[in-house]
């Protein structure tokens, strides 16, 4: 393998490393999975909707992947 291949291989690998950190992040120990139907009833009662939150939230993990995956495939 060449140097050139190696580092690629190195950033690409440390860039997965950084996904599956993310993946870990919020462990269900520490964080439980909520009362879906209790949220949605309170959130609403605010003006929010769950379903709101639920894209905010995705898009923010979505981004953050896309930017590692693409910090990892970088050619420099």
């Amino acid at each position: 393998m060449s140097i050139d291949h190696e580092i690629e291989f190195d950033r690409m690998e440390e860039a997965l490393r950084r996904i599956v950190q993310w993946s870990e992040a919020y462990p269900l120990d520490i964080f439980p999975e909520p009362d879906l139907k209790k949220a949605r009833a309170l959130l609403e009662a605010g003006g929010i909707t769950l379903d709101a939150v639920s894209a905010y939230a995705m898009r923010h993990v979505v981004t953050g992947v896309g930017r590692i995956a693409r910090r990892g495939l970088d050619n420099g």
